[in-house]
């Protein structure tokens, strides 16, 4: 081979290594104005937090550094504990539901039956509606007075009294609970609903093949198949529910007593009905600091290859 030959052989290569790198730079030159433009907002957001946080703000007394002060006073108020138990409790029961609800939506979605198209299209709607208008269209469901529930259940002979839905703690617990699963549901099972379908059909004819039932095949299969999903939903519901306030304020604002508070709604009740806008970026603080702990929770739980795919 000639020189000449060889150098235009090195430029054809040298080439086809930067169209073969283009992509991706492309990739994160376009995502990265993006990018930064979140991460700015974001750093500047916590970071303007962090610095409330440490003073005592408020329109009504002066302003003044306290340090940790804010945050003291906030774990030492009277309503601290029950609404970190009350959130805690709340999250531990829907995050568990929706990922077993999820599945089994998903399943059934993924089924092909007359009406699937417009079942999937149905269980979207729930997703689609604000928090604020689910609350008020819930609590209008549950309303122990005029409430539809109990005018059903009271028409067709299933209750003898109407039932005090939304002033009983258990009951408003359950509501609250039931409310909330309602409107995340439709988002984890369309997310669930990819993975199943992502599963190639092969593996499910070789199952078959060798005798596997529907249970087997869901076991061997379609759980593992789904496993890097089910994190991800679990995590994103975790937040969720953690900072689930609008739902619960319209639905119980907090009650009957402090049955259903959580500790979002203190965030904003520091801030604008107290008006110490300190204490409550203080609280905004813990549970950012309380959802990271979540997060880092549910990742060191998984088996370490639940994010990884395995090597083809």
């Amino acid at each position: 081979m000639t020189q000449t030959a060889a150098m235009r052989q090195r430029a054809t290569m040298s080439g086809r290594g930067r169209f073969a790198a283009s992509p991706a730079r492309a990739g994160i030159a376009m995502a990265a104005p993006s990018f930064l433009l979140i991460l700015g907002f974001t750093l500047f957001s916590a970071g303007r937090a962090l610095y409330e946080s440490t003073w005592s703000t408020s329109p009504i007394f002066p302003t003044e550094y306290v340090g940790f002060g804010n945050y003291r006073a906030v774990v030492d108020s009277a309503y601290f504990a029950d609404a970190a138990r009350n959130t805690i409790f709340f999250t531990l029961v829907t995050v568990p539901i929706l990922l077993v609800l999820g599945v089994l939506v998903a399943l059934l979605l993924n089924e092909r039956f007359v009406g699937n198209t417009l079942l999937r299209i149905g269980m979207i709607l729930p997703w689609g509606v604000p928090p604020t208008v689910a609350g008020l269209i819930w609590k209008w469901i549950f309303n122990d007075s005029y409430g539809a529930l109990n005018a059903g259940l009271y028409s067709t002979g299933m209750i003898d009294s109407y039932v005090r839905w939304l002033t009983t703690p258990e009951l408003a617990r359950m509501a609250v609970v039931l409310v909330f699963v309602w409107s995340q549901l439709p988002l984890a099972a369309i997310f669930l609903l990819a993975q199943v379908q992502a599963i190639p059909d092969d593996l499910y004819d070789a199952a078959a093949i060798d005798g596997a039932g529907p249970f087997g095949r869901f076991w061997s299969i379609t759980l593992p198949g789904i496993r890097p999903m089910l994190i991800v939903v679990a995590i994103f519901e975790a937040l969720m529910a953690i900072t689930n306030f609008d739902i619960t304020y319209s639905l119980t604002q907090g009650g009957p007593g402090s049955a259903t508070t959580l500790l979002t709604y203190f965030t904003w009740a520091e801030s604008f009905k107290m008006l110490d806008f300190g204490r409550g970026a203080a609280l905004a603080i813990m549970i950012a600091l309380g959802s990271l702990a979540a997060i880092l929770v549910l990742i060191r739980a998984m088996p370490k290859d639940a994010l990884v795919e395995e090597a083809r």
